[in-house]
């Protein structure tokens, strides 16, 4: 099995996972996983690969988005807001996964208060929780509430959204 980070149909290019990351599938299965739009980028910035949200992502807004990671790469001020995850020496030069914070002031996204749900204060932090891939008792733990009065505001989030679960919660954020 070869390792291609990225590889395009006939294209005479090929860019390599690194030999210390373990399998490209493995790899990109656990990025494929994440919900927000998810880059691996090199220590400059530059994309070396995306997850589907990225993809589709880069589709809309390539040049925004390639200048906000070259940013964040740098330590930078930028539009979007991106956690970043150094991935140490499995790049060589090392370089980053980069995620999107869905919720952050500085994102271009969605913003909880501003979803047009009508949410309460609390509805807004526990979404933002939710968002951020918090379970429910570490959001309770979080916002110094009991785990069942979490449960009651994903329910009336829930209602709000027009959805029934957690998953759908975040991908009608995401997609607004």
């Amino acid at each position: 099995m070869r390792n291609d980070l990225h590889r395009t149909e006939g294209a005479a290019r090929e860019t390599r996972l690194p030999e210390g990351l373990a399998t490209f599938a493995a790899f990109e299965t656990a990025l494929s996983m994440i919900p927000q739009p998810t880059f691996v980028i090199g220590r400059g910035g530059e994309i070396l690969h995306a997850n589907r949200s990225g993809e589709q992502l880069l589709v809309r807004e390539r040049l925004n988005i390639e200048r906000s990671l070259i940013q964040a790469a740098r330590g930078e001020a930028q539009e979007l807001a991106w956690r970043l995850t150094s991935l140490g020496d499995a790049l060589r030069p090392p370089g980053f996964i980069a995620v999107l914070d869905p919720v952050s002031p500085r994102a271009g996204g969605p913003q909880p208060g501003a979803c047009g749900w009508k949410l309460t204060a609390r509805q807004a932090e526990v979404l933002e929780l939710v968002a951020r891939g918090e379970t429910n008792a570490a959001i309770a733990t979080t916002l110094g509430i009991k785990e069942r009065t979490v449960e009651f505001h994903l329910s009336a989030l829930f209602d709000k959204a027009g959805v029934d679960n957690r998953a759908t919660l975040i991908a009608r954020l995401l997609a607004l």
